[in-house]
């Protein structure tokens, strides 16, 4: 098991999802966890949450989408917790059509939060890892930022731009024992209430692992990138797919693909 104690770390889009169950997995292991998310009940639960397991979290009200917010939530969760170890990029916001039916303003705000964020987060992040004598980022990318799909065109340019923007950072901040790397999760159901289980069934069939994603397999991957176990990986943007990506896709995957996430807006 990973020994976190003493750390600190910053999870975006903590309130539910991939995020959720990583700030709950890291505080398991020890880590002092800032949930940041704009949903304040979602994210006050999370808190009780780790809590009354024993661990140790706050939230901070953070809209990514603004610079602002940003460097308040780094600022504050050092005033507050006194160093900031790690940051998990997860926060997703995304407009779709193609780009005759996306309005500029989609565009932005869709770029904002899926990247920009993240460049904003190294800005004020990173100073502070380097005077503690390093840190680790990991940024949620997706299948979507190695292949492209239909209508989906601001997502997919923004998370291929992750995944290069996390080697870049790589590149420049290895020298000051901080390590980037981004996650590209395939199809992560992390509703399945609100999916009927024929779709449900159809969706797991097209994985190589047979079932589809949980939040828990994207959180286990980020904690491992975060550790130490990961020390000598930096740059490296590391597929969880359950084989999806490994295989030629048919007219009926492509189908269950498209109801999936145009109905739910799952990450992925």
């Amino acid at each position: 098991m990973s020994n976190f104690t003493g750390k600190v770390v910053i999870v975006t889009g903590a309130a539910h999802g991939i995020g959720r169950a990583t700030a709950k997995l890291l505080a398991g292991d020890g880590a002092q966890v800032v949930v940041a998310d704009i949903n304040d009940a979602g994210g006050a639960q999370v808190v009780a949450d780790i809590e009354a397991a024993g661990g140790k979290a706050i939230y901070i009200h953070t809209d990514v989408g603004k610079h602002e917010a940003i460097r308040s939530c780094v600022e504050e969760t050092v005033s507050k917790l006194g160093r900031l170890d790690y940051i998990v990029n997860n926060a997703y916001w995304s407009a779709h059509g193609n780009v005759e039916e996306l309005s500029e303003g989609d565009w932005d705000r869709s770029m904002d939060i899926m990247l920009k964020a993240i460049f904003l987060f190294g800005k004020y992040g990173f100073p502070i890892m380097r005077s503690q004598g390093g840190g680790a980022m990991v940024n949620i990318a997706s299948v979507h930022g190695l292949a492209a799909d239909r209508r989906y065109g601001v997502y997919d340019a923004a998370k291929a731009a992750v995944i290069n923007l996390s080697r870049a950072m790589a590149l420049d901040y290895g020298q000051d024992g901080i390590r980037v790397n981004s996650v590209c999760p395939g199809w992560i159901i992390t509703n399945d209430g609100a999916i009927e289980e024929k779709y449900l069934q159809r969706a797991a069939s097209i994985y190589a692992v047979g079932r589809t994603g949980v939040p828990d397999d994207i959180a286990k991957v980020i904690r491992f990138l975060l550790s130490d176990d990961a020390g000598f990986v930096t740059g490296h943007a590391l597929v969880a797919d359950g084989g999806l990506t490994a295989q030629l896709q048919d007219s009926a995957a492509n189908a269950v693909t498209a109801h999936l996430l145009a109905e739910l807006g799952q990450q992925g």
